[in-house]
């Protein structure tokens, strides 16, 4: 009915939205291809995974990892630290020793509605190395549920 469609509709306009995995920057825990089921949160915080548009109008997917008033910098061997720890083996997986402070001067406080945005393919993975802090403005939301698509 036309009830029903319009109430999907305002549902996954301004509650959830749905997108496919536009990389592999997730990776082990979202593949590319992958569905994402997000909503659209009041409040972000630390290790939460979120759909957001980078500068160029992409589409991304990354975990947080720094919030308002967090130091971000790096060491004279370029790697990232987070107030002042080097950050390390991914704590999620084990996928790499340490992670590189990339080629996007990040250095300094995080400022009010600003992210430290990380993927967990951090050998690969555009974020916030690549394109700066993300503003709150381009976070479309955190991911809900993750549907595996798998090739027949």
């Amino acid at each position: 009915t036309a009830g029903s469609a319009a109430a999907l509709f305002i549902i996954f306009s301004f509650i959830f939205g749905i997108t496919l995995a536009p990389a592999n920057d997730m990776f082990p825990a979202v593949h590319k291809g992958d569905l994402i089921v997000y909503y659209r949160p009041g409040k972000i915080i630390n290790t939460d995974v979120v759909i957001y548009t980078d500068p160029g109008g992409g589409l991304q997917i990354g975990r947080v990892e720094g919030t308002q008033g967090e130091t971000v910098g790096k060491t004279e061997g370029g790697l990232l630290t987070i107030n002042g720890n080097i950050q390390p083996v991914q704590r999620r997986s084990g996928l790499y020793d340490e992670t590189h402070a990339g080629t996007k001067d990040i250095s300094g406080e995080i400022g009010t509605d600003e992210f430290l945005i990380l993927g967990d393919s951090r050998e690969t993975a555009s974020d916030s190395r690549s394109f700066g802090l993300i503003p709150r403005s381009a976070i479309k939301g955190k991911a809900f549920t993750i549907v595996r698509r798998r090739p027949l």
